[in-house]
């Protein structure tokens, strides 16, 4: 469940999210149940991912009890979210572990993880028109350059954030270690100066 303060940016915010939300009909978007109103409060209600989220799920277990397969599965599935909202022109914005949530860590499920929190997506319609958006939404570690460059930016932009986190899932560790980033502005700096990760958490060449 997922709570709003009672305040106008957020009430646009919470507008925003349930627009998206019940428009959405794919299996790899979470499920959106309606709205519960109380003092102070909105509340989102949502299906129950028993893991949380990916970030969650990276936080309280080690690489060992999330092996390379259900991980390259979690990937796959939020990647099949994003090419849905992408083939209805929409950009997400804000892609990240914690907005992929997690259903279940056995293989044998058909679907393990979903896309959620949509309050910063943007309709657009890429077939009529060439519209791109300026300003900043999202995570700085997750952003693109061309975003922290205060630049246009299409769907291009979502795929950089999956990659980033895509990196982290395979490599079950932070993408920018802060003994060597200590602080946001340095991940900038290296990201638009053409830095890009290497393969220094020994996730398989094949998948990399």
């Amino acid at each position: 469940m997922k709570q709003f303060n009672d305040y106008d940016n957020e009430m646009t915010e919470f507008n925003n999210e349930v627009s998206m939300l019940d428009k959405f009909r794919s299996e790899y978007i979470v499920h959106f149940y309606g709205a519960v109103f109380i003092p102070s409060k909105v509340c989102m209600v949502t299906e129950f991912a028993q893991f949380g989220s990916l970030q969650d799920l990276m936080k309280h277990k080690n690489a060992l009890e999330v092996n390379i397969y259900i991980r390259v599965k979690m990937i796959m599935d939020a990647s099949k979210g994003i090419m849905y909202l992408h083939e209805n022109g929409i950009l997400h914005r804000d892609i990240k572990p914690d907005n992929i949530l997690v259903f279940s860590i056995n293989l044998n499920e058909k679907v393990n993880a979903k896309l959620t929190d949509f309050g910063s997506s943007r309709k657009v319609n890429m077939m009529l028109t060439n519209m791109t958006f300026t300003k900043g939404i999202g995570t700085p570690i997750y952003m693109a350059p061309e975003i922290l460059k205060k630049e246009k930016y299409k769907k291009r932009a979502d795929i950089y954030s999956f990659g980033v986190t895509m990196f982290e899932c395979l490599s079950w560790k932070e993408a920018y270690p802060k003994k060597d980033f200590k602080y946001p502005w340095k991940i900038a700096e290296f990201v638009m100066n053409g830095k890009r990760l290497e393969n220094i958490h020994h996730i398989p060449n094949n998948i990399f």
